[in-house]
């Protein structure tokens, strides 16, 4: 092993539910397994796994606070995502920065999340380009900010890096809920197609994936192999 080589680092949200079971609120994604499968192949990372902050987790996440319609099913908040990012990248990666082999330019640096994880993980996308470069955003909740996500996308530049985006058929038991998280995962890889973000966006529906930790780990390998390597697989 070189002691002196560098890797690029993997940043998740819901930290808790990352790597074992025995801290997660619903099921883990075994990225620590998923990982170590990878580096087989020759595709390494660094993972580092931020927890939310429980009962504040939708405000820490979410850009806007929700919509006046839809406040009934929310918790108390919304709008703490700018502050999350700030701390992710200021605070956390100065710290894993000083004290990992990592290779810190933004096209080594990439945010995954779910969920609401998958709404920060745009966010910081959008927000700080230098910083973060690839994005991961797995049954991103987009609609619990309205039309917030795609009039972001549509104001900001391009990502520069490779943006994993996907959504599953059965996302909720709610019919109209689950149509909304579908038809804002389709107009935002509509939209950034539109502009000409050709193969550094890979989209996927998938019909029968519903919103849980197990779909997601699922996903992970093909997510992580497409942001860390450019590589598709089904």
């Amino acid at each position: 092993m070189d002691p002196q080589r560098r890797y690029p680092v993997v940043y998740f949200h819901d930290g808790q539910n990352v790597f074992d079971a025995a801290t997660s609120f619903s099921g883990e994604w075994g990225a620590d397994e998923v990982l170590t499968e990878l580096a087989r192949e020759g595709v390494e990372a660094i993972a580092v796994g931020l927890p939310n902050g429980g009962e504040r987790r939708f405000h820490e996440y979410s850009p806007v606070p929700p919509p006046q319609d839809a406040r009934g099913g929310f918790p108390p908040g919304g709008g703490g995502a700018g502050a999350y990012v700030r701390f992710l990248a200021r605070t956390v990666k100065s710290l894993v920065d000083t004290t990992l082999r990592t290779r810190p330019a933004p096209e080594f640096t990439h945010v995954v999340g779910s969920s609401m994880g998958g709404v920060v993980s745009l966010h910081a996308l959008l927000t700080r380009p230098d910083v973060f470069g690839h994005a991961g955003l797995l049954s991103p909740a987009f609609w619990t900010g309205g039309d917030f996500a795609l009039r972001q996308a549509a104001a900001s530049p391009l990502p520069a890096g490779r943006v994993w985006l996907d959504v599953g058929g059965r996302e909720s038991d709610d019919p109209a809920r689950a149509e909304a998280y579908r038809q804002d995962t389709e107009r935002l890889a509509e939209h950034w197609q539109a502009r000409g973000m050709g193969e550094r966006l890979h989209f996927l529906h998938d019909p029968q994936a519903i919103h849980h930790e197990s779909a997601w780990r699922a996903r992970l390998p093909s997510v992580l192999r497409f942001l860390l390597s450019g590589t598709v697989t089904s």
